[in-house]
Order: structure tokens, then C-alpha cells, then sequence
């Protein structure tokens, strides 16, 4: 039995060149063939690194998520007191990835990149009712708010990123310092 490569440079390479095509065309357009010959190797050097090109898609949309979780991770004490702060750093994050991020929420897996925000949603609630002792949760008003949550997350950086003008920094930021707010506000409302 084989196992993928770890090799973090081509990975990242591959990355990139998924990216690229992103850019250039539709997501269903783009095979496997297409992202091997971008970085100058075969189709069956490119399944050392990953099994598809979904794979490849699923890493780059780990990748951004996995940073805001680590956003939130350092801030855990005291981060009620610090919502302005982890704001402010969540769009640290998002700001400078914009292309990305549009080009991420707009290709034609949108199921699997919803999916990964909703389990995003879920390790972030399960990490802030962890961290407060909370034992006794009302299961169904947390489904209630990871998948409120989810699409509201999703759907306010998807009309962002897709915004061909620039929304105002302020605006954006208040967008997202009440969504930061209001999440912590309803895992409050789970937690017994």
C-alpha cells in the first residue's frame, strides 16, 4: 500500500498551479493532467501528492481556515474581552487572500466548500465550549447555530470576495467584529 508524499514544496506548488487555473478557467475544466503539467511533472507523479484534484482544492480551503482557527486558538483567554482583536485579525487574514477566496467559494464544488466551513463552525464552537467546562449542551440549538453560523460566514465572505469594487474597510470590519460577536453571544446561549 502507498502513501502520499509529504513533500511540502511541491504540495505547495501544486497549490499554486491550481490556483492559477482557478483564475483562468471554470473548476470543472480543470484536470488533473492540466495541474501536472503546470509544475513540470506526470499525472502519476502528481498522485504521490494528492489524490485528486478536489484534494487539492479541500488543502488550499484547510489551509486558509486552519490560520483563522489559530487566530482564534491564541486568543482563547480572555476572548470575550478581545472580540475587536480577533476581528481585527481575522481580516488580517482574509484581506490579503481575497483572489483566492473568491476564486475558492466560486468553483463549482460549493457543497464541499460549505461543508468545510460548517466543520469549521463546528471545531470552533466545540474548542469555545470546551474551553468554558460547559458539560450539558443543548445539542439541537447547537446544530441551530453552527448551521446558521456556516451559511452567514459563508455567504458574507462570499458577497465580499465576488464585490468587484472595494468594500470599505470599516464596513468590513464591523461585518465581521459582529459575526465574531454574535458567535460567541449564541455559544454562550448553548452552553448550560
Amino acid at each position: 500500500m502507498s502513501t502520499l508524499s509529504d513533500n511540502a514544496e511541491m504540495k505547495e506548488k501544486i497549490k499554486a498551479a491550481l490556483f492559477q487555473c482557478m483564475l483562468e478557467m471554470s473548476y470543472s475544466k480543470i484536470t488533473v493532467k492540466t495541474l501536472a503539467a503546470r509544475v513540470g511533472t506526470s499525472r502519476q507523479n502528481f498522485y504521490r501528492y494528492y489524490l485528486s484534484k478536489d484534494d487539492v482544492l479541500l488543502d488550499l480551503i484547510d489551509n486558509t481556515l486552519d490560520a483563522a482557527y489559530q487566530i482564534i486558538e491564541s486568543n482563547l483567554e480572555g476572548i470575550r474581552d478581545n472580540v475587536a482583536l480577533v476581528s481585527t485579525q481575522i481580516e488580517s487574514l482574509i484581506l490579503p487572500q481575497k483572489d483566492l477566496i473568491n476564486e475558492l467559494l466560486s468553483c463549482s464544488n460549493e457543497k464541499v466548500v460549505f461543508s468545510h466551513m460548517r466543520r469549521f463552525v463546528r471545531r470552533v464552537v466545540g474548542r469555545l465550549l470546551r474551553e468554558e467546562n460547559h458539560t450539558d449542551v443543548d445539542q439541537d440549538y447547537l446544530d441551530i447555530i453552527i448551521s446558521q453560523y456556516s451559511g452567514s460566514g459563508y455567504h458574507m465572505v462570499k458577497t465580499w470576495a465576488q464585490n468587484g469594487s472595494e468594500i470599505d474597510s470599516s464596513k468590513f470590519r464591523h461585518l465581521v467584529f459582529n459575526f465574531v460577536d454574535g458567535g460567541l453571544k449564541a455559544v454562550d446561549d448553548a452552553g448550560i
